[in-house]
């Protein structure tokens, strides 16, 4: 069961599960902060696995709009995770960079402490604390935990969904001069990508429930990666650097919170991936 089918992620998941006997909804079909409709369906259906790929998504929004992020975000996985262990269902879940609060240069590994400095972040953190505290309980009769994997990625673009990359793309069509924050560090990743890692992950049947972080490889800053952008596209943008400071956001970033991956094969790296994704627009 794929949820989010009309997403960013959620489209990519649909293409890279297409040979598979699946089933997909969007949020009008299946409101996941509905426990008794979530509840329901799922033992109507009774998937083996569960890809949740919903999402409140905007950053900035999220600072007015903190309930509702809570909601999406956070209670609602709560009540996913509660579903599949009751149907005996493996739950993949995917977070964000953004739970952490960037002030490791070095990044932050699966087992990093979490710390948001942000709304989103916090609705993000909170999804993920309600998964592990269902999943990692014992089940009293066949005594074992829950199976899922928490998936945290960063920096995500990719067709049909709001992203960095086809921003600057669309913008470097109306200037010719933009400036872009060079403070903070991430690693770009390509929902095609991820999709793909996510199938093998599930397929492959080698990997433990837990915490799993899969990006593109390499650390960037938004503007070298804007920078890069534009080079792929032969686009002729002069792109000029400023600090978080100097372009006020309403939802603080994390400056440094590159994921590191110490449990899977790497995918490749950035600039390969965002090349692949530009020669095919």
């Amino acid at each position: 069961m794929i949820l989010g089918k009309k997403g960013m992620l959620g489209r990519e998941l649909v293409r890279a599960f297409g040979n598979e006997d699946f089933i997909a909804y969007d949020s009008k079909e299946l409101d996941i902060t509905n426990q008794e409709a979530v509840f329901e369906r799922m033992f109507t259906v009774q998937p083996t696995i569960v890809i949740n790929a919903t999402g409140y998504t905007n950053v900035d929004e999220a600072e007015q709009e903190q309930e509702h992020a809570l909601g999406v975000n956070g209670y609602s996985v709560g009540i996913l995770a509660k579903a599949c262990r009751e149907i005996d269902a493996t739950l993949v879940h995917f977070s964000t960079d953004y739970v952490f609060s960037g002030d490791k240069k070095s990044g932050y590994n699966e087992e990093g402490i979490t710390h948001p400095i942000n709304a989103y972040g916090r609705s993000k953190e909170l999804g993920e604390k309600l998964l592990l505290e269902e999943m990692q309980v014992l089940d009293e009769a066949m005594q074992k935990e829950g199976d899922y994997f928490l998936i945290r990625t960063s920096w995500l673009y990719g067709n049909h969904g709001k992203n960095f990359v086809d921003t600057m793309l669309k913008l470097g069509k109306e200037k010719k001069e933009l400036k872009v924050v060079n403070d903070q560090y991430g690693k770009p990743t390509s929902a095609a990508d991820l999709a793909q890692q996510v199938k093998w992950l599930i397929k492959s049947n080698e990997y433990p429930p837990g915490i799993y972080h899969v990006t593109n490889e390499g650390t960037t800053t938004w503007f070298e990666l804007a920078k890069e952008i534009f080079r792929l596209a032969k686009m002729d943008v002069n792109v000029i650097a400023c600090t978080s400071a100097e372009y006020k956001m309403a939802a603080k970033r994390p400056k440094y919170a590159a994921l590191l991956n110490t449990k899977l094969p790497a995918l490749r790296g950035w600039k390969e991936a965002l090349k692949d994704y530009i020669t095919k627009k």
